[in-house]
């Protein structure tokens, strides 16, 4: 019984140098197994010829199994970077979506806020000129000196106040969280 070895480079995918290493392996193969199977008393002569027919199988096989461990890392670092760069795109139309949706909130947030301050400071102005223009009326020098710096103190902790608001929800609407890959 002769056994035949054959590269089949269709379904192995085997490239051109390899495939005459395989050959050329096959060839040897098969001519000492030709030759093994053809003597009277393999089993107690030729031990020599075996353990190299034998040496060459698994050579031939470890080589085969090596190119084959190769070639499905590579299909697999092909699926995975496939995958990778679908999971990237869904990443993008998310995040870019997410955004447009921030912006939009934030924009509108923004607006009523300003609006609010506006008319919050419209009225604290309005009356506090209204008691600025009754500084006046106190005959005193010194009761009308301190009320006016009292006065002047409350405009300015008033509208600083304002702009750290306005800082603050700036701020709050610049903040991004951070990822750091592993």
């Amino acid at each position: 019984m002769t056994t035949q070895y054959t590269a089949d480079s269709s379904t192995n995918h085997v490239p051109d140098e390899a495939e005459e290493r395989v050959s050329e392996n096959e060839c040897m193969v098969q001519k000492a197994v030709s030759r093994h199977q053809e003597a009277f008393i393999p089993t107690v002569f030729n031990r020599k010829e075996r353990k190299l027919v034998r040496n060459q199988l698994m050579a031939e096989l470890e080589q085969g199994f090596e190119h084959r461990r190769k070639a499905l890392d590579l299909v697999l670092e092909t699926r995975l970077h496939s995958i990778r760069e679908a999971c990237n795109h869904l990443l993008v139309r998310g995040k870019t979506q997410l955004r447009q949706q921030r912006t939009a909130y934030f924009s509108r947030v923004y607006e009523q806020v300003a609006q609010d301050i506006d008319q919050l400071s419209t009225r604290f102005l309005s009356d506090i000129d209204l008691r600025f223009q009754k500084l006046e009326q106190y005959k005193t020098d010194y009761v009308r000196e301190r009320e006016k710096k009292r006065l002047e103190k409350s405009v300015d902790d008033f509208l600083d106040t304002l702009d750290q608001l306005m800082d603050e929800f700036r701020h709050i609407a610049q903040e991004n969280v951070d990822y750091q890959q592993v």
